[in-house]
């Protein structure tokens, strides 16, 4: 369950939070039946098929209404969470067949799909829109090169498409590219770059070019939608049938999931001989500790209060503590001691989706000009992410309960608390 914080992504924390042995109780109370997530997915799925053009999904269209007719999805409810007979095994064998089947037929039809219906396209235009919007068009956060690199990926993705629309299109990203090369060879200065460029009125052409873009995808057949390939996705997990049974998914969360698995293995080193059994199982009952305290307080302060299992060869002690308030800001604060630096304060707030301040407070003059040093490459970093970095600022830590920013509202609205402990 420890992983370096080298190596932690967003899918691995996701991963770990859920398991972390806190939501155990939670998750078995509100396990759902498959059978019925099985059910919503073809219903969303058979409405999306039905305004299809081609008469191939027309036919699926109501094969998927036959499979939703048959009794064992007529009558899927959470309230029918038995151990299956022999003869309902045979029956979620051939459910999980049949589901198969319809998976392959749209995987086979996605092949044919045109480009611009691609993720990556959407991928691209999201970023694009991103790069010209208003609060990155600053001489802090703006820089030219990622703009023109969004550019000719997307130009280089739409010329591959089949749609005549997409011929204009072109031509209109292969204007907007030699007008930013001739500011790019005109000036190095980014704010006599950034002055061109809202001068020539680019960020609106880039605006409608990418409007026309959508404009162009909402048009194309239903069946190469975001949501016919998200749904398809989803239903590929259904071609086994443990995963339509709902036993199965309750044996997968505690094999999964930390608490359990330390229960499991109390039992299991209780019953054993090894030499080392007092020694282990007073280990043991430490880390269930841990989580039936991350549990209580979860529970006393309508919060979730959680531990992160990282390493950092730097770190000698730390928290994370992340709270929303009712207008959906989130905060996180952040205090580390470490092992060169001393203490270290970081405040984060993100509101309006995307929009991030950042204070930081130590005493430690080296690290704060490692920090400054890298600023530029942390922009750079939150905006990949599409995150726009309003303010970062530097404090000694006697400010630490002093920072005050237009942006940042106090504490009275929080109503949850979420508490990392390293």
């Amino acid at each position: 369950f420890l992983i370096d914080i080298k190596n932690l992504s967003e899918p691995i924390l996701k991963q770990k939070l859920e398991n972390s042995g806190v939501f155990l109780e939670s998750k078995l109370k509100n396990v759902q039946n498959p059978q019925v997530q099985l059910k919503e997915l073809l219903t969303s799925l058979e409405k999306n098929l039905s305004k299809s053009d081609f008469s191939t999904l027309k036919v699926l269209s109501q094969n998927i209404k036959t499979l939703l007719d048959t009794p064992i999805l007529k009558e899927a409810s959470n309230l029918a969470q038995t151990i299956p007979s022999k003869d309902n095994q045979a029956t979620l064998k051939q459910l999980a067949h049949d589901v198969k089947t319809i998976v392959s037929k749209l995987q086979e039809h996605l092949k044919d799909a045109d480009p611009i219906t691609s993720k990556s396209l959407a991928t691209s235009l999201s970023k694009l829109e991103h790069l010209v919007s208003p609060k990155l068009l600053t001489t802090q956060n703006f820089k030219l090169a990622p703009i023109q690199e969004s550019l000719q990926q997307i130009s280089a993705q739409i010329s591959q498409s089949t749609q005549p629309q997409t011929k204009g299109l072109f031509d209109s990203i292969i204007k907007i590219l030699d007008s930013l090369k001739v500011i790019q060879h005109s000036t190095p200065d980014t704010k006599v770059s950034l002055e061109a460029l809202t001068s020539k009125k680019i960020p609106q052409d880039i605006e409608k070019v990418v409007d026309n873009i959508k404009t162009m995808i909402e048009k194309i057949d239903p069946s190469f939608s975001k949501e016919t390939k998200s749904l398809t996705s989803k239903l590929t997990l259904f071609s086994d049938p443990n995963k339509l049974n709902t036993q199965q998914n309750v044996k997968e969360i505690l094999s999964n999931d930390l608490k359990s698995v330390l229960l499991q293995a109390k039992e299991e080193i209780t019953q054993s001989s090894n030499p080392n059994k007092m020694e282990l199982l007073k280990d043991i009952d430490k880390l269930s500790l841990q989580i039936d305290y991350h549990q209580l307080v979860s529970h006393l302060s309508n919060s979730s209060s959680l531990y992160l299992p990282f390493s950092w060869e730097q770190l000698e002690e730390g928290n994370i503590n992340i709270k929303q308030d009712k207008n959906d800001k989130f905060y996180c604060d952040i205090d580390l001691k470490l092992k060169e630096y001393g203490k270290l304060k970081l405040r984060l707030v993100l509101y309006d989706k995307n929009q991030i301040n950042i204070y930081v407070h130590s005493d430690n003059n080296d690290f704060k000009d490692i920090v400054k040093e890298n600023i530029s490459s942390l922009r750079s970093a939150l905006i990949d992410s599409q995150i726009t970095p309003r303010e970062i600022r530097f404090l000694n830590m006697q400010n630490h309960t002093k920072t005050t920013s237009p942006y940042e509202s106090n504490y009275n609205n929080l109503e949850m608390g979420f508490e990392v402990k390293a």
